[in-house]
C-alpha cells in the first residue's frame, strides 16, 4: 500500500523486500501515452492542456504582468507534471501579486512533490503570515513535517487545522497517520472512526483502518474494512492489495494469489500489489517446496523494483 497521501492518507504495508525508492521525475520524460497513463486522462485531454499552455504563453507574453494568466499556467504546467516550469509561474504570479494565496499553497505543493519539504513550508508560513486561519496551510505543513519525520510538529498542525475545519475526514486521516507512525494504534483507530462518520463513503478511511486492524492482529475486522473499501470502490486495486496480506497471515495462499492478480489486473503499475504477490508465490514455494513459485516469486519482485526505480 501506498500512502495518498494524497495527499490523500497515509497506509502501509509489509515489504517482501526492502528496497529505497527512486526521486521523482517530471512529466517531460515520459511519452504522451506513458504520462496520460500515469496522471489518469487520455491522450487526448493531453493534447488539449498543451493548446491551453500555448494559449497562456501568447497572453503572457503580450502581456506579462498578467498575475492571473501566469497562475493559470502553472496550473496547467502542474498536470503535465512539468513541476519546474510550474513553480517559475507560481513565482511569477505571486511577484506580480503577493497576496494570491491560492498560487502559493500551489507552488507549496509542486515544492512537495520534488521533495524540497523546507521551501514547501517556508511559502506555506508566508501563506499564515496572510491569513494565519488558512486551513490548507496547517494542513500542508502538517503534510511536509510527517514526510520528514517531525511527528509531534505535524500532529500540533494537523490538530490547529481541525479546530478551524472539524469536519475534514481527510484531516482526521493525516492525523491517524501521525498516530500510526508514533505506535498510538488505538488513537489511530479512533481518528479513522471519525473520518468515516464525518463520511461512509471514505474509502481511504476504510483503507487504512483495516490496515491498523491488520497491525493489531484483528484479521476478520481487517477483512470487512476492505470488503467495505471495495463495495464503494470494485476498482480499488489497493483494497485487494492489502486483502491478499490478510490471506497470506492465515497461510491461504491461493486465495491470496488470486485477489493479488486482481489487484495487478486493475492496476498494474501498483507495486505493493506486486511485492505483495512476490511474498504470497514465496510462502507458497515454501509450503510446498515447489521451485516454480520461488521463480515466480522473484520475478514479482524484479517487477516490483522495476515500479519503484529501485536499482
Amino acid at each position: 500500500m501506498k500512502k495518498q497521501i494524497s495527499i490523500s492518507c497515509l497506509a502501509l504495508a509489509i515489504a517482501f523486500i526492502s528496497l529505497t525508492s527512486g526521486y521523482a521525475h517530471e512529466g517531460g520524460d515520459l511519452s504522451t501515452k506513458e504520462l496520460a497513463s500515469q496522471i489518469g486522462k487520455t491522450e487526448s485531454e493531453l493534447k488539449e492542456i498543451d493548446k491551453k499552455i500555448i494559449a497562456y504563453n501568447n497572453t503572457v507574453k503580450s502581456n506579462p504582468d498578467d498575475a492571473e494568466a501566469h497562475f493559470n499556467l502553472g496550473k496547467l504546467y502542474e498536470q503535465k507534471m512539468k513541476f519546474y516550469d510550474a513553480i517559475t509561474e507560481y513565482q511569477k504570479t505571486i511577484q506580480l501579486n503577493p497576496d494570491f494565496l491560492e498560487a502559493r499553497v500551489n507552488l507549496s505543493l509542486v515544492y512537495t512533490e520534488l521533495n524540497m519539504f523546507s521551501e514547501s513550508v517556508n511559502e506555506l508560513k508566508q501563506v499564515l503570515k496572510i491569513d494565519p486561519d488558512n486551513v490548507d496551510a496547517h494542513k500542508y505543513i502538517g503534510r511536509s513535517y510527517y514526510k520528514t519525520g517531525l511527528l509531534n510538529e505535524a500532529m500540533e498542525e494537523f490538530k490547529i487545522a481541525l479546530k478551524l475545519e472539524k469536519k475534514d475526514p481527510e484531516l482526521h486521516c493525516y492525523l491517524e497517520s501521525v498516530y500510526f507512525s508514533m505506535g498510538r494504534l488505538d488513537d489511530a483507530v479512533a481518528e479513522l472512526k471519525k473520518a468515516i462518520e464525518i463520511d461512509p463513503q471514505f474509502k481511504v478511511a476504510h483503507l487504512n483502518l483495516g490496515f491498523v486492524y491488520f497491525e493489531q492482529g484483528k484479521l476478520d475486522e481487517a477483512m470487512e474494512e476492505y470488503e467495505t473499501a471495495i463495495g464503494i470502490d470494485p476498482k480499488f486495486a489497493d483494497a485487494y492489495s492489502n486483502m491478499g496480506l490478510v490471506y497470506c497471515e492465515r497461510k491461504m495462499f491461493d486465495e491470496a494469489i488470486s485477489i493479488l492478480k486482481k489487484a495487478i489486473e486493475i492496476n498494474p503499475t501498483l507495486p505493493d500489489a506486486h511485492n505483495n504477490l512476490g511474498y504470497a508465490y514465496w510462502q507458497k514455494s515454501i509450503k510446498e517446496n515447489n521451485k516454480e513459485f520461488k521463480d515466480k516469486a522473484m520475478r514479482e519482485v524484479t517487477i516490483y523494483k522495476g515500479l519503484i526505480g529501485a536499482n
